[in-house]
């Protein structure tokens, strides 16, 4: 990527002067400078005491992220190098908004079954909890209640601020829950051989977190990162969550230009024996393609040898030594060529539009002046023609895609639906020795509903990958067919570059089964006592007077989205149209110059003709290079 980059800066000095070539230059200088100070984002993903945190130390080479004996309220915590005046181990830690903590608060209180959530008397209402009377399914819940009214006093008035701390408060401000649960998102600022190549490090909350629920954040992770590493324990089965995770990541694998996605066994070391590992390994391998994830990559590590051997010079694992060697070679050669790829298609149509002005400057001055006219000659033509690219209509084609991508996102949360229904509605919640039966019942309820309406929104935000990358093949479709069709007519070189920007995902509400839906109270009357619940028949009558109301709902749901992605969509993909609009523009404008250019005397074509030749040797080693 840094040869590719010298290559650019190289060939956009050389084209500098050329009075045609002003757009081309400074997409070449921009591209180079993305190339040299690129940042590369890798995220972590994993449940809690999946050892995420001495996974991501023994990658930085120093125990560096502190380990939460409280999940329930991780915050984000970026690992990056240190610039613009900032300093080796320190950290920016943002705290929530007013308005997000409430957020939080009161989602914990539903959860429970405690009534609305007030500003007056949340606090006192919490201190009234005893640890017996929550159930199960409630535990991350009460933590995240109990941490909060401990450290209101100190961090409420921090509420919407960002400080910058020394490592040992930023630890507590990770570690401690009574402060974390104020925390929104942690930067550690931290100077090692990864970060200082420019590698961003996201330890993101786990699965198991109340932060979870926040689908939005995690998506945008799974979308934006250059790599994705999930980390499981070596005896730990995988939990619901992580099941989620992974779903998500299953949805999201085929969308991507690359497999970016590591899979790591963290505590190999636990094994007795390397068939006792070798069967843990395939036993991942298998729930993996369960989810959806085929031929994963798999990396049995431990992340404890791997910091002792930085530690005390003893021998390295050789399941992290194998991964780091993997993953380098991903970011060197994978995602390196996929850059140089992008850069070499660049510099080639560069050179293409070298060739053509030199091929027209090589022609007599009176010929040139015959192009000149011919050309302004057919600029009402070809304005006509970029109109008509403005108004091609890709919508039947992608409404269609988005209506089927749709049903099936009912159907298939639908199903389950009713295959969690008997995961909340357990014997060991609903029994008379755990507390209230009603407010248990309530807390069944609600932790369903969340789950399904979590499922809901993990789809949809897939859904909308698939979408953006129907709607790129329609355009590039349309506009190659606009250049094959016009270049001739026009007798000018056109082509297509796909436009830079990313495409904005649209907003997907959290909670898109709260507020009025399928309310406990309800459904409250179908439990009449546990034997009869369990043993006579109820769950499986509750379950099937839910199903109809809860279908209706979702389609309702998802017509309401269709609605919404459409005129989202339809905006992005107008911009995109004009943006492309405005490049075939630029083509024309930059090949009239071309061609009023081309009075140039024998040296100076002839000084240009090499230039072109140099470009080419160029274009030829980085097409070699990623081939």
């Amino acid at each position: 990527a840094l040869a590719a980059a010298a290559r650019l800066t190289a060939a956009a000095e050389r084209l500098a002067p050329h009075p045609a070539f002003g757009t081309g230059v400074r997409e070449l200088t921009r591209r180079a400078a993305e190339l040299r100070g690129g940042v590369f984002t890798v995220a972590l993903f994993g449940a809690f005491s999946a050892g995420k945190s001495s996974f991501a130390s023994a990658l930085l080479g120093e125990a560096v992220l502190p380990v939460s004996p409280h999940p329930t309220t991780a915050a984000i915590i970026r690992v990056m190098a240190p610039a613009s005046g900032q300093r080796h181990n320190t950290a920016a830690v943002k705290f929530k908004s007013a308005e997000a903590i409430r957020e939080d608060l009161a989602h914990s209180f539903q959860a429970l079954g405690l009534g609305a959530w007030s500003e007056a008397s949340w606090l006192e209402a919490v201190r009234r909890l005893k640890p017996e009377d929550i159930p199960a399914a409630g535990r991350s819940h009460y933590s995240f209640l109990q941490a909060a009214a401990a450290g209101w006093a100190e961090s409420a008035e921090r509420l919407g601020q960002v400080e910058v701390v020394e490592a040992e408060l930023f630890r507590s401000y990770a570690a401690n829950e009574t402060k974390a649960c104020f925390v929104a998102e942690i930067d550690f600022y931290y100077s090692c051989s990864l970060t200082e190549q420019g590698i961003v490090l996201v330890d993101t909350p786990g699965a198991d977190s109340i932060h979870a629920r926040h689908t939005g954040v995690t998506f945008q992770y799974m979308k934006d990162s250059d790599a994705i590493i999930f980390v499981t324990y070596y005896n730990h089965a995988f939990s619901r969550a992580d099941k989620q995770l992974l779903s998500q990541l299953g949805r999201m694998k085929g969308s991507f230009a690359l497999d970016k996605m590591f899979f790591v066994v963290n505590a190999a070391d636990l094994a007795a024996s390397e068939e006792e590992l070798t069967a843990v390994v395939e036993h991942v391998r298998d729930g993996l393609r369960t989810a959806g994830i085929q031929q994963p990559n798999v990396f049995a590590v431990s992340s404890m040898q791997a910091m002792a051997a930085g530690r005390e010079n003893a021998a390295d694992d050789p399941g992290f030594s194998l991964f780091r060697q993997r993953f380098s070679a991903f970011l060197e050669q994978d995602l390196g060529n996929l850059a140089v790829s992008s850069a070499a298609a660049m510099m080639k149509q560069m050179h293409e539009r070298l060739f053509k002005w030199t091929e027209a400057a090589g022609q007599n001055t009176e010929n040139a002046e015959q192009r000149l006219t011919a050309l302004r000659g057919r600029r009402d033509a070809f304005e006509q023609a970029v109109a008509e690219f403005v108004r091609v209509d890709i919508g039947r084609e992608w409404e269609q895609e988005n209506a089927e991508l749709l049903f099936h996102v009912v159907q298939r949360v639908r199903l389950q639906a009713l295959e969690l229904f008997a995961e909340f509605f357990h014997p060991s919640l609903l029994q008379e020795h755990n507390g209230p039966l009603k407010r248990n019942f309530t807390v069944a309820m609600r932790g369903w509903l969340d789950q399904i309406s979590g499922e809901l929104e993990r789809e949809l935000l897939a859904t909308t990958l698939r979408l953006e990358r129907k709607a790129e093949a329609l355009l590039r479709r349309e506009a190659e067919a606009w250049c094959r069709r016009h270049e001739t007519t026009l007798d000018m070189p056109l082509s297509y570059s796909k436009s830079e920007s990313n495409w904005n995902t649209p907003v997907i509400p959290e909670g898109l089964l709260d507020g009025g839906t399928l309310e406990p109270e309800t459904y409250w009357p179908s439990f009449k006592n546990p034997k009869v619940f369990f043993e006579g028949g109820g769950r499986l009558q509750l379950r099937a007077r839910l199903e109809e109301p809860l279908l209706a709902k979702l389609k309702e749901i998802v017509e309401g989205m269709e609605a919404n992605f459409r005129e989202h969509y339809e905006r992005e993909i107008a911009i995109r149209k004009e943006q492309t609009a405005e490049t075939f523009r630029g083509l024309w404008a930059e090949w009239e110059q071309s061609i009023q250019g081309s009075k140039t005397t024998p040296e100076e074509l002839s000084h240009w003709k090499s230039i072109l030749v140099q470009i080419g040797r160029d274009v030829e080693e980085m097409e070699a290079f990623y081939d």
